[in-house]
């Protein structure tokens, strides 16, 4: 089996095995840009390079978790993400690492962590700060959440 993945920087579409091996980078076949596979169910990484793209690119909302290693907090929020991940297709959950990528938190203007941005065309719509729990995390977003 194969999906199609739309590439973050050129927005080509590119036909990619579903099964492909963790170890293995699908890479763009116009541009060479390293594709983002969306693994269901679980937040995406994006990075400095990925993320313009990527979040203009989208079809479906995104919501981006800023985050770093060292943050208690974050640490919390994490399976609260990949809790709403689990339990909504609607909304792509995508994380920024803000030590690793600190031009993207500096355009966002990130200024404690975790912050979460809620990204619909490539705009920003939305914005949480701190670690909240699903309940609180889906109720903020309702508004955006599709019953499937």
């Amino acid at each position: 089996m194969s999906i199609i993945v739309k590439c973050p920087a050129c927005g080509a579409k590119n036909r990619v095995k579903d099964d492909m091996d963790t170890k293995q980078k699908p890479v763009c076949g116009s541009c060479k840009t390293p594709l983002i596979v969306h693994q269901a169910a679980a937040p995406i990484h994006l990075t400095d390079a990925t993320f313009d793209g990527y979040i203009r690119n989208s079809h479906k909302p995104v919501l981006v978790d800023f985050w770093a290693n060292w943050c208690h907090p974050c640490r919390v929020l994490a399976p609260v993400l990949e809790s709403f991940a689990k339990s909504q297709h609607s909304i792509i959950v995508a994380k920024v690492d803000t030590e690793q990528n600190p031009v993207t938190s500096s355009k966002f203007r990130i200024l404690t962590i975790p912050t979460m941005i809620l990204f619909v065309g490539g705009q920003e719509v939305k914005r949480i700060n701190g670690a909240v729990s699903l309940q609180v995390l889906e109720s903020y977003l309702t508004p955006w959440i599709k019953v499937n």
